[in-house]
Formats: C-alpha cells, sequence, structure tokens
C-alpha cells in the first residue's frame, strides 16, 4: 500500500468513525494495519494525533511559548480508567508538545503489549480524535446558533 492510499484509508477511518459507523472504522484500520510496517503505523497514528492537536487549537488557540498542552486521564477515583485511554491521552498530549520522542515510546510500549491491548490503544486513539472532533463540530455549532440569535 502507497502512502497516499494510507493516508486516505486514515482519513475514512476517522469520517466514518465521526459519523458513528464504528465496523467501517475498524475494518479499515485493519486494512492499514495488515498492509503497513509498524513504522507506518505509526505514522498513521501520528496522523490522528495531528487531527486531535488541530481540533484543540480551533477550540482553544496555540498555548504560549512557554506553554505546553495537557490532556488529563479521568480521576481513578470514579472508577478504573482503561490503559487504552491513558495512551491516548499521552500520546496526543506528547503530540500536541512536539515531542516525537515520548510519541515513539509510548508507540512501542502498545506494540510489545498483547495484540488485543494494541488494538485497543490504536482504537482509543481514534476515539479521541473523534470526540475532540465533534466537541468542537457541537461547539462551532453553538456559537453559529447564538451568532445567529443575536445579530450585531
Amino acid at each position: 500500500m502507497d502512502t497516499t492510499r494510507r493516508a486516505e484509508l486514515a482519513m475514512d477511518v476517522l469520517n466514518h468513525a465521526i459519523v458513528g459507523d464504528a465496523d467501517e472504522a475498524m475494518r479499515l484500520m485493519g486494512e492499514i494495519a495488515a498492509n503497513s510496517t509498524a513504522q507506518q503505523t505509526f505514522g498513521v497514528c501520528c496522523g490522528f494525533a495531528n487531527s486531535a492537536k488541530q481540533t484543540l487549537v480551533q477550540m482553544f488557540g496555540q498555548p504560549t511559548q512557554e506553554g505546553l498542552w495537557v490532556l488529563a486521564a479521568p480521576d481513578p477515583a470514579n472508577g478504573p480508567v482503561h490503559p487504552a485511554h491513558t495512551f491516548a491521552l499521552r500520546f496526543v498530549t506528547a503530540w500536541c508538545n512536539d515531542d516525537l520522542p515520548m510519541c515513539q515510546a509510548l508507540y512501542i510500549a502498545a506494540t510489545l503489549a498483547s495484540g488485543k491491548e494494541y488494538g485497543h490503544s490504536v482504537s482509543a486513539l481514534i476515539g479521541l480524535t473523534v470526540h475532540l472532533t465533534r466537541a468542537a463540530a457541537e461547539e462551532l455549532a453553538a456559537d453559529s446558533e447564538t451568532s445567529a440569535q443575536h445579530p450585531h
């Protein structure tokens, strides 16, 4: 599979996940994984993280020059946090902070887990990206509705 096709499929994964077609999104992600090296799949994960970063910038703007992005995990007092969700939060946070070595370390750790756990980690990364995209769309729709109700 060439890079262009892999990128197209990755965008299709996100598009299907956004509209709620998780089965098709996972089928496409399986196609990517089956036809890609670990390094190429890492690149796809970086693409998902980059999409999440673009959404965060759209919602909150760029952090100050001294600032860092921080995505906090849910409070474990409210119940256990699945390791895959922690992976996704840390991976996106590292990507947002331009910490490629941390992204690589997290990805390598995910690949060393069981195949099931690795799959959960990639799925959680997709899910986080989709969640942020939906939140941004809802915020944009609410802002548009408010602006339409209160013209200047």
